[in-house]
């Protein structure tokens, strides 16, 4: 083992369990966040389709008539508890990710020199800025309720509700998302690539950054963040992979069928070629014969 190897070692021997518990936390974070926003969500009132058309096609500007959305305002208004948790939650969740990936991108570096140090600081970097967009965009709705409900409740009111904190809150996301999803498809294809993850958990944490730009599936990401957590401490069943011990790069071995390939198949031989490949006149000759 050369010394660069070794002083590798005893630095992830430092903070891996502290990686550890950001994986596992961010993992409860984000079962919080997703949880509460579907409570939120579940018993959201909405506002009568039929009575907004008949609003609509009465002589007069509707933008002093009370909006019927106040109703969701106050709905809002009630739930401070739930708004608190999907904060706190993902807040805390985003960033525990950016931490656990960014620690693996940082093992898989040193395994794996040739890979580039933005992929280091691509998950880090987009964990924290989802983080505090989900912070940024609880904090802006909480105003635009409080600000609503102490206002005259109007159209115009409810048109003019948003805030410089939101629009901010949802550029921050795209940003985040962006840069997290790109993280962890590139840090899990490399760890598996160098050993340090398993291929199903390599292929799984693929999957999981890829969801979060196509097709929203948290469990996956939760899943993913447990398992990664349980390979930090060591107790994934069957121990750590061989990488984390040998601070070099361990590559899975391929199956023995994809090494040898598929198997030509030999030349047909026998009665059957040979008469396919005699002269139609030949075999006429012999039958005449008979």
């Amino acid at each position: 083992m050369t010394q660069d190897a070794e002083t590798n070692l005893a630095w992830e021997a430092r903070h891996r369990p502290r990686a550890a518990i950001a994986a596992l936390v961010a993992a409860l974070g984000l079962l919080v966040f997703n949880v509460a926003q579907q409570m939120l969500d579940r018993d959201m009132p909405s506002a009568s389709g039929l009575e907004t058309l008949e609003r609509a096609v009465q002589p007069g500007s509707v933008g002093d008539l009370p909006s019927l959305q106040g109703v969701v305002f106050e709905y809002m208004d009630t739930k401070n508890a739930l708004v608190m948790a999907i904060m706190l939650g993902g807040l805390i969740g985003f960033i525990g990710v950016g931490w656990a990936v960014g620690f693996l991108a940082v093992a898989t570096r040193a395994r794996m020199p040739q890979l580039r140090r933005f992929m280091v600081y691509a998950p880090i970097v987009g964990g924290v800025v989802l983080g505090l967009s989900v912070l940024s965009l609880q904090i802006g709705r909480m105003m635009v309720v409080s600000d609503f409900l102490d206002g005259p409740r109007t159209v115009d009111a409810v048109l003019n509700s948003s805030n410089g904190l939101i629009q901010l809150a949802q550029v921050l996301l795209l940003l985040g998302t962006f840069s997290l999803a790109v993280g962890m498809v590139l840090v899990s294809l490399n760890a598996m690539r160098t050993g340090l993850l398993t291929r199903m958990l390599g292929y799984l944490g693929v999957a999981a950054g890829a969801m979060m730009v196509l097709v929203p599936l948290p469990i996956v990401q939760i899943f993913w963040l447990v398992a990664l957590g349980f390979i930090l401490l060591g107790r994934w069943p069957g121990g750590a992979p061989p990488a984390w011990r040998t601070g070099a790069a361990e590559p899975w071995p391929v199956p023995e069928r994809a090494q040898r390939g598929t198997p030509r198949t030999a030349p047909e031989t026998g009665p059957s070629l040979e008469k396919a490949a005699a002269p139609a006149g030949a075999r006429r000759k012999r039958k005449k014969r008979h």
